[in-house]
């Protein structure tokens, strides 16, 4: 990437192209005229311009096709998967792509977070320095080769001596900075998220040669020109804007570098430098490494799931599955197997889980890293099976061998490493459709998983053991059936933890409370409600999951439902995003919002006496409902809507939210090691709040088991918001 920012052919505008190049014909006969002689840069002046300066031809277009090859074999990889992608409307993936270029490439708004501020400047350093050292040599190739073309776009087409100083500071300087940032980090720092391989080095060690090469021969071409008073070329005033090739040739000079060892070094450095950068691609295109995911990184934004987040990949119809899940390459998504080589293996994900923090074998990074290491090395028997030919069992299996069981089951689904990946990289997926192998083909489940997807198959709920009924909370509450009032608006879901399990009870009361305070008509299915099937998706039976949510659907349509109202966020997501899957679209809405709008709209007038001993609040976000459906704002607003309640924020909220350790069916789990859920309690006890306010019934028994575990006082508590608010409107 060499970049020259003497402004020559400011001082020859008027010589003609073709006397510039009957005077590059001197020079290709073994005559060398004077630098005077030539017009525009001096880019090609001493490297044997024309005959050498073919091979300068030469480098682009075999870079570009050492990319296109490895880009075009790794294409073929992906496509060797075979469950169908859905990737809907170009003009909505165009404009999602385009805002995630702009927010994330170019503004790096992923990369630059609060709290990961350093990797985050280091990457923007290196990105933007060699960019626009990439923009300054193809730049200055254009003026040099295609002036004449060029004049009417710019006269004369020359690159402006101010220019050279933004090539040389903000290019030079900023890819500087950020190369030795990574070093410091990677090799002194060496933070724990990083496993740093051989092939990092070698990547590093590719763009320090190819900027410190830079750099010689920069101070190489300023020391032989325009510092030099023989030169044709001299001029001090334009030498000095172009500050880290000045330095480098007034080191030069003063250790006694002679005219023509200025200009042999400089010679001899220019081809090595253009070797350097040659090899990097090619050794990035043989081995598919690091800087691949320059390219690879905005397809999977492009490619990457444009639905709700909180939306599994759906499996497809059961009656033409062969396979069950995923056991190999093939039964992925070809869209997945290039989020695989799209990763950075940067760590982000893993800093966010709560599994890893919590000492459990899942580490979001090491899986896909994983997945991607065991497609490497299926890729010759992948791409060796002839088109619609099952390939030969692999040696080992992705399931069990490259991914261990105990990885699969530590998973929350809790999102946070899709809200940490700068990629878009969706973790959870890949997760869910080894799940469902295990759980379909082989009946490998987790023994009280297990418990509890049977108790949905034979009872509708995965509470087994429990002695309450889908109507036992409304005793004596005069609540509705939808069977009795089928006309009604909108009907309130309970849910299983709100109807069957004790705890859930207060808070199903205290909904119907506020709903009919607000003087909302609404009506429940009653015995009609049976599980939404989400545990049953999680834990991968994926049948199961179809069968309950085709059940619902099916008693929808018969009471004509048009809005459903929420306190479970589990059942807020499947309803309303998963749903649609199978034909069941429905306006789905979490309690937190539809209250929010019934206090704006004056409906609901809470009073600082009803609160009673709540003290100081805090907040936990749901997964649920934060980081898989954007719900950040209503329940903070039904807070600061209560007068009398103080509120403070856990270090750990909204996007950066820590999970209670209930998602993903973790809730039927059981857990060894450092639990979840009391983590999470640690960090609510470390503030300043009394009350723990949460939204769902998921995060309150977790955190009632927490918080009792910890043998705190009594003065601490956690509480569903919707108790709070029943309360402050009596």
């Amino acid at each position: 990437m060499v970049r020259h920012s003497t402004n020559e052919r400011t001082r020859f505008p008027q010589q003609s192209l073709n006397c510039h190049h009957q005077k590059l014909k001197h020079a290709w006969r073994g005559q060398n005229p004077p630098m005077a002689e030539f017009a525009g840069r001096t880019d090609f002046w001493n490297i044997g311009y024309p005959f050498a300066g073919i091979l300068v031809y030469l480098i682009a277009p075999i870079a570009i096709a050492a990319i296109a090859y490895a880009i075009r074999r790794r294409w073929k990889l992906w496509h060797t998967a075979q469950a169908p992608v859905d990737l809907g409307s170009t003009s909505d993936r165009w404009k999602s792509f385009l805002s995630l270029l702009a927010g994330g490439l170019l503004a790096h708004r992923k990369f630059v977070r609060k709290r990961d501020v350093y990797p985050g400047v280091m990457h923007f350093a290196i990105f933007w320095g060699f960019s626009i050292l990439l923009i300054a040599t193809t730049l200055s190739a254009l003026e040099f080769n295609a002036e004449k073309y060029l004049n009417w776009i710019l006269p004369t087409a020359h690159i402006r001596v101010p220019l050279g100083f933004i090539w040389d500071v903000f290019g030079g300087g900023l890819a500087s900075l950020g190369l030795f940032m990574a070093l410091w980090r990677r090799y002194i720092i060496k933070p724990g998220r990083l496993n740093t391989a051989l092939d990092d080095g070698i990547v590093l060690s590719f763009l320090f040669a190819i900027l410190v090469t830079g750099f010689l021969v920069e101070g190489l071409r300023i020391g032989a020109t325009e510092l030099n008073p023989t030169s044709a070329y001299f001029n001090e005033p334009i030498a000095i804007w172009s500050p880290i090739g000045w330095v480098v040739a007034q080191i030069l000079l003063q250790i006694g570098f002679s005219t023509s060892m200025l200009e042999t070094s400089h010679a001899t450095g220019w081809w090595l430098h253009a070797g350097i950068f040659l090899a990097a691609i090619i050794y990035s295109a043989i081995h598919f490494d690091r800087l691949t995911h320059i390219l690879v990184s905005p397809m999977n934004w492009y490619y990457r799931n444009l639905g709700p987040r909180g939306a599994l990949k759906p499996m497809g119809d059961f009656q033409q599955l062969e396979t069950f899940g995923a056991k190999d390459i093939p039964d992925l998504a070809w869209t997945q197997l290039l989020s695989f080589d799209a990763c950075t293996n940067c760590g982000r994900c893993q800093d966010a889980c709560p599994a890893w923090a919590s000492g459990k074998p899942l580490s979001p990074r090491a899986l896909i890293q994983g997945m991607r290491g065991y497609m490497e090395e299926r890729s010759p028997v992948l791409l060796g099976t002839p088109s619609g030919e099952v390939p030969p069992p692999p040696s080992q299996s992705m399931v069990h061998d490259a991914i261990g069981d105990d990885v699969l089951w530590s998973c929350l689904t809790c999102a946070a490493c899709l809200d940490a990946c700068p990629v878009e990289i969706n973790q959870i997926d890949p997760i869910i459709d080894m799940r469902r192998f295990l759980t379909l083909e082989e009946s490998n489940v987790p023994e009280t998983a297990q418990s509890a997807l049977q108790s949905i198959e034979q009872r509708g709920h995965p509470w087994r053991g429990t002695t309450l009924t889908r109507t036992t909370w409304m005793e004596g509450l005069n609540i509705p059936t939808i069977a009795e009032k089928p006309e009604t608006e909108i009907l309130f879901w309970v849910g299983c933890s709100g109807a069957l399990v004790e705890r859930g009870l207060d808070t199903t009361r205290s909904m119907a409370s506020v709903l009919k305070k607000a003087g909302i008509d609404f009506a429940v299915l009653g015995d009609e409600e049976s599980c939404t099937g989400d545990p049953a998706r999680r834990l991968g039976n994926e049948y199961l999951f179809q069968t309950q949510a085709e059940a619902n659907i099916k008693t929808f349509n018969q009471y004509d439902v048009k809005k459903i109202i929420t306190t479970c966020p589990h059942c807020f997501n499947t309803i309303k995003n998963e749903y649609p899957q199978l034909g069941g679209n429905y306006e789905v809405i979490h309690y937190t919002s539809f209250v929010g709008k019934l206090l704006k709209d004056g409906k609901l007038k809470p009073t600082e006496a009803g609160i009673g001993k709540i003290g100081t609040v805090t907040y936990h976000d749901s997964c649920y409902l934060g980081r898989h459906n954007g719900e950040f704002d209503a329940p903070r607003e039904i807070i600061s809507a209560i007068p009398g309640l103080n509120f403070v924020e856990m270090d750990l909220s909204r996007e950066r939210s820590f999970c209670c350790g209930a998602g993903g069916g973790r809730m039927w789990m059981e857990e060894e090691g450092q639990r979840v859920n009391q983590m999470r309690t640690d960090q609510f006890l470390e503030t300043s709040a009394d009350t723990l306010a949460v939204s769902c019934p998921f995060c309150i028994q977790m955190f009632d088991e927490g918080i009792s575990t910890q043998h705190q006082n009594k003065e601490k508590r956690a509480v569903d918001l919707i108790n709070i608010l029943d309360k402050a409107t009596d």
